[in-house]
């Protein structure tokens, strides 16, 4: 039951610490120039498919981005524990304005050159749709780093 009080109180200690943080930005306030936006994409893949979604990327995947130059991620993390069996941060070079796009041009360059390396645009569409059958759960988060 203490337990219980202390979580409690505990959350709304924080939740009016927030409020009063808020308040007393009364004519409100943007991020400084030096916050930097990052896309936090989490991956599960189903049961035996890690190796193979990975051997795709390196094959395929990074191979493509380095002949369109297009932003590789900023870091690639496989993950062992969690719930999770991959983390890529991708860092957004204009920050929240990358989100505007209907279609991004990196995109479109990454998927010409993906079409070149795969040999022909059906070859690529086939090997993102092998991709796509690997993945049992995807998450996409934008976060900031001060």
């Amino acid at each position: 039951m203490f337990k219980k009080i202390t979580a409690v109180s505990a959350s709304i200690l924080c939740a009016a610490l927030l409020m009063v943080n808020t308040a007393s930005a009364e004519d409100g306030k943007r991020y400084e120039d030096s916050v930097k936006w990052k896309n936090v994409v989490k991956i599960t893949y189903k049961i035996g498919k890690r190796d193979d979604a990975l051997k795709i990327i390196k094959d395929y995947y990074q191979v493509a981005s380095k002949k369109a130059k297009t932003p590789m991620p900023e870091m690639v993390m496989e993950m062992h524990t969690g719930d999770y069996d991959l983390l890529v941060i991708w860092h957004m070079q204009n920050g929240i304005e990358d989100m505007t796009w209907e279609t991004n041009p990196d995109s479109v360059a990454w998927r010409k050159a993906l079409n070149d390396v795969a040999g022909s645009e059906e070859k690529a569409q086939e090997i993102l749709d092998e991709y796509v059958s690997y993945i049992a759960h995807a998450e996409n988060e934008i976060a900031l780093v001060r």
